[in-house]
Order: structure tokens, then C-alpha cells, then sequence
């Protein structure tokens, strides 16, 4: 009887362990651009490990533009002028979730199960930018949209 609840109990355990549905998302991130594979998701719960596979550290700001709501049309949106004011720290309306983040070279990254470049975003619905902060000038390519679609993420039952 003890055994059967011993061995009962380690199958619980690996069990919920191992049932870990958190989505790891990687975005790439050069010296020129931003790539996330996505532009919009209904949960804002999401881990994220920023690969960077360039030589050098990079660093990339993440903004919300509009809360509470989606900015219809977003990805058809210039947003260039606001970017270039967030980068030169200019006070914009814009609220900052992670400003100036550094994305380490996966070269440099000694310990892969422990990534410096891991971020868990729990986001409620908006409209979101990534930028890269280093642009003198700025491109499409060097910013990515995307949109939270619900605030499913800031409901502790759901957002799990």
C-alpha cells in the first residue's frame, strides 16, 4: 500500500510538472531589425527569449501605445515619428514595459537554461511595440506591432 502511494504520488508530480502549456515565443533581433512571429494574440501571457545572433549586445524597448484597446489598422500604421521621440527620450504617451533591454549575443549566453534574454510578459489588451534602440533613423523593419486582443492574460484563472 505504501509503495502504490509513493509511486501514486511521483505520477502526480511529474504529471503537473511536466504539463506546462506556457508557450515560449523567439523573437530574432539584429542590428537592423526586429522579428516576432506574430502580430496578434488573444492571451497577453507569453514567455519570451529574445535571440540575438549578431556580435554584439542590443538593445530593444517594448511600449504599449494604446491600452484598454486595439488600435484599429495598427500594422498599416507609420509609427516612426513617436519611436524616433521614445529613443531620444522625449515624454511621449506612450508607456514603456521593458526600456532598454539588453539582448545578450547567444554567443555569450553561458548557461542556455538560464537565458539573460528570457522575458515573461503577462500584457492586457493593447496595441504593443518592440523597437530597437540604437537607430539613428527609423524603418518598418527596425519596430514590430502587435496586439493583445483580450485581458484573458490578467485573469489569474485564465491567463495561466
Amino acid at each position: 500500500m505504501k509503495k502504490l502511494l509513493i509511486v501514486f504520488s511521483m505520477a502526480l508530480i511529474l504529471s503537473l510538472a511536466c504539463n506546462n502549456e506556457d508557450e515560449i515565443i523567439e523573437p530574432e533581433v539584429s542590428e537592423d531589425s526586429i522579428v516576432f512571429p506574430f502580430d496578434s494574440r488573444n492571451n497577453g501571457k507569453f514567455f519570451v527569449i529574445y535571440r540575438n545572433y549578431s556580435d554584439n549586445t542590443i538593445p530593444i524597448t517594448l511600449v504599449m501605445r494604446k491600452s484598454t484597446e486595439v488600435m484599429k489598422n495598427s500594422q498599416n500604421y507609420d509609427f516612426c515619428p513617436d519611436l524616433l521621440n521614445v529613443r531620444n527620450g522625449i515624454n511621449t504617451d506612450w508607456t514603456p514595459i521593458n526600456l532598454n533591454l539588453p539582448i545578450i549575443p547567444e554567443d555569450n549566453v553561458e548557461n542556455k537554461n538560464d537565458h539573460p534574454n528570457l522575458v515573461s510578459y503577462t500584457l492586457p489588451m493593447g496595441t504593443y511595440v518592440a523597437l530597437l534602440m540604437n537607430g539613428e533613423n527609423c524603418n518598418k523593419d527596425q519596430y514590430h506591432i502587435f496586439d493583445i486582443k483580450t485581458n484573458d492574460a490578467m485573469n489569474s484563472d485564465q491567463g495561466e
